[in-house]
């Protein structure tokens, strides 16, 4: 089909509308309430232009092209048009451009330059009014609103949380929030980024520079496994605020709140910023220069005392790929062979028969191809919120979404089904269960990081494996921390190397290092505290070791209280890296600011211990040279376990203890983001109890639970009737107390 803007011939597909195929063709037209992501409501009128044989200028956003239709966007008829909706537009627009943090990239302001005019007809007073405190996260300027409704109608179609809309008419009509709550969605910040005018605004970026001070630097999230892209924008070596970076693949224009503010924990008060070495046991400091060389002097000196066995290593999966691969390259070539990045994790037995890595088994853009998706252990709308979207899309395709999980949990999105049980009655169904509905078509079997904390973990996912046959499924992986998939490429396991060679001798598990009495522990890039299965098992191999070296970036006080040398480390922020995302997409990213001066770069610190026992030095570049080797060979797609060993059902009478991932608790870096932890979500740290549990207690205040010989008091529950019988749940929130292991079985004591 042909068409003629200003006289030159474009192709155009036969559903597309004017502006459409304008911005295809880089021709500009102003707009407001049009957003390529959206409805098209067509109510401000700013895209009016003339078309050959119509009376009045039309709306581009919503005039379907027709065949030979001649359209000026540079006619009288359409700058006297958008002169007149500017006008209209202004009456009521406050004149505080020199404070509004809109100022620079505000859509209005530019517009009114190209297309407004300097005096007005309407001499009315301007209309003022009342702002709320609507979110930790956002801040309001509603009188500078101009009702394009971008943000209603986000809510409504991509967030599929509807909590933005406009009450009264005429004059009066506002944008509020139904709720007096507020704005609690974990996709609300987008918001910001779709208001024209500077009504929505963030709230940590306020007044702090303007646009033009600003440094934008591209960089990957580290808060989860989807790698969405995200432009930081600095000044004077500060993040001040995050962006959507946009990629068509991944995260659209959209980010997830975490991604977006999450950047405020590398400010945190206990950053680590001194090297410290502890002598007559004090901690204390050690130049920086020479922390390493005693970090390797100690490593050295443990390989002549005990056998390399003797020495436990553990790397979180928020680290980059180049830690990764320089981690496990630095102890293997020192013979040591415990090394794992699953501390999480309780049980192991499947690891063996365990694909590769763990990935989605598809591309994320392929999602609404599938007819049925079936999520078991996960909530997507706390711990995955940016996949909301995407499922939200799928679900408009007629994909139908299943859900299994040990909590009911609400979603963003209809779910067709939900299945909620305790540990032994998912397993009992995995074991014999097959969706019907499901038969002869193209299924996708999600499974969440909440099945990795179980005890039995092995045996569901050997069920899991049953029940994906029944159906004829994929299965596909969503891991607990953004580069997981990079831990398993990367050879940062026991019992195999880079490229999943498996070795003959694997080492000790994370379990296993600390249930062994090992006399050396390495730990780099975790918290102690939140990123262990069992924190009281890790005190206690921390208590019996006799060197404990942390490489971190936060000063915790379990390392203050058991490191015997600290390495302070940089975030991802601070250092170039690269992350490999759940579809096993590989993206890296330059340094955006510039650390601490006490502060070493990961990278380099593992690179110099390599140097000083003269292996191999590596670059950023040569590095990458090797992933891109490894990576060329692998098959993300194959996904299905191999049944080796068969597992029998136990059946427990014990009380189920289930630990929920909080989605501002995921990592060490979102947990010390403040303004997060002011939301709602974050201010939820209820443990939750059945009510059969609830019925069977002598004292209705306090419930007593034990777990290995030690008691925990509850006091501050929330009995759930719809939560399966037998069942505690707890949210995994920064420094709650109830965190003996993240799941098991447990008593109740009278």
């Amino acid at each position: 089909m042909k068409i003629y803007i200003n006289n030159i011939e474009y192709d155009a597909n036969p559903d597309e509308t004017i502006i459409q195929v304008a911005d295809r063709n880089n021709i500009k037209i102003p707009r407001f309430c049009y957003h390529k992501h959206l409805s098209v409501v067509a109510s401000c009128r700013m895209c009016l232009v003339e078309i050959e044989g119509v009376k009045f200028a039309q709306p581009a956003c919503s005039t379907p092209i027709k065949e030979d239709m001649r359209i000026s966007t540079k006619s009288r008829k359409t700058k006297e048009a958008q002169k007149s909706t500017m006008e209209f537009l202004l009456i009521n627009h406050p004149l505080d451009c020199p404070i509004c943090d809109q100022a620079g990239e505000c859509e209005l302001q530019d517009v009114s330059l190209k297309h407004g005019d300097d005096h007005s007809k309407y001499l009315e007073f301007k209309r003022v009014v009342v702002d709320k405190d609507i979110s930790p996260l956002i801040s309001t300027e509603m009188t500078r609103c101009i009702h394009c409704s971008r943000c209603v109608r986000f809510g409504e179609e991509v967030a599929g949380n509807k909590e933005l809309g406009l009450i009264n008419r005429g004059e009066f009509t506002e944008i509020r929030a139904f709720i007096e709550d507020g704005v609690s969605s974990e996709l609300s910040g987008n918001m910001i980024d779709l208001c024209p005018v500077g009504a929505l605004n963030n709230k940590l970026y306020s007044y702090k520079a303007r646009t033009w001070d600003l440094k934008q630097h591209p960089i990957i999230s580290p808060h989860d496994c989807i790698g969405s892209n995200i432009f930081y924008h600095v000044y004077n070596n500060e993040i001040v605020r995050a962006i959507p970076k946009e990629n068509s693949d991944i995260n659209q224009t959209w980010l997830s709140d975490r991604d977006r503010f999450g950047y405020q924990g590398i400010y945190s008060k206990d950053r680590c910023y001194v090297s410290k070495h502890r002598k007559n046991k004090t901690l204390e400091r050690v130049d920086s220069q020479d922390i390493i060389k005693k970090v390797n002097n100690a490593i050295k000196s443990s390989l002549d005392k005990n056998t390399s066995s003797k020495i436990g290593s553990f790397i979180s999966a928020q680290s980059t790929s180049e830690e990764m691969f320089l981690f496990q390259n630095l102890l293997r070539k020192l013979g040591i062979k415990n090394i794992d990045h699953r501390t999480n994790e309780r049980d192991f037995d499947y690891q063996d028969t365990y694909p590769l890595m763990p990935s989605l088994g598809c591309n994320i853009n392929d999602l609404s191809e599938y007819d049925n998706i079936i999520l078991i252990g996960v909530n997507i709308k706390t711990e995955y919120p940016i996949l909301t979207v995407r499922l939200n899309e799928s679900v408009k395709q007629d994909t139908k979404i299943y859900s299994y999980h040990y909590f009911n949990m609400d979603e963003d999105f209809p779910v067709e089904k939900k299945f909620v049980m305790n540990n032994t009655d998912l397993l009992s169904l995995f074991q014999e269960h097959t969706l019907e509905s499901c038969r002869n078509k193209k299924n996708l079997l999600v499974i969440g990081p909440n099945i990795t904390y179980f005890s039995n973990q092995s045996v569901f996912l050997q069920a899991l494996d049953k029940f994906a046959k029944n159906i004829n499924s994929q299965i596909g992986y969503l891991t607990d921390f953004c580069n997981s998939t990079s831990g398993w490429i990367l050879g940062n396991v026991p019992h195999r190397t880079i490229g999943g060679v498996k070795l003959d001798n694997p080492g000790l598990n994370a379990t296993e290092m600390l249930e062994n009495d090992l006399s050396t522990l390495i730990f780099y890039n975790l918290d102690p505290e939140n990123d262990f299965h069992n924190s009281s098992a890790l005190i206690n191999s921390l208590q019996k070791s006799e060197c404990n070296i942390f490489f971190t970036s936060y000063l915790t006080p379990i390392i203050e209280k058991y490191a015997d040398y600290i390495v302070p480390i940089s975030t991802y922020a601070e250092s170039d890296g690269s992350f490999i995302n759940i579809e096993g997409r590989f993206q890296s990213f330059s340094k955006v600011i510039t650390p601490n001066s006490n502060v070493i770069d990961g990278w380099r610190a593992l690179n110099e211990l390599n140097i000083l026992n003269n292996h191999q030095a590596y670059t950023i570049e040569s590095i990458r040279s090797e992933l891109s080797s490894t990576l060329s060979k692998i098959d993300f797609t194959s996904k299905i376990l191999i049944d080796k060993k068969k597992y029998e059902l136990e059946k427990s009478t014990k009380v189920h203890k289930n630990s929920l991932r909080h989605i501002y608790s995921t990592d060490q870096i979102v947990r010390r983001a403040k303004s997060l932890n002011e939301t709602i979500q974050a201010n939820n740290k209820s443990v939750y109890v059945s009510r059969d549990i609830f019925d069977d207690s002598e004292n209705k205040k306090i419930l007593k639970v034990v777990e290995n010989n030690r008691v925990f008091k509850i006091d501050n529950f929330q009995i759930r009737d719809d939560l399966p019988s037998r069942t505690i749940v707890y949210s995994s929130s920064f420094n709650n107390k109830f965190t003996e292991s993240k799941s098991t079985f447990v008593s109740l004591k009278k």
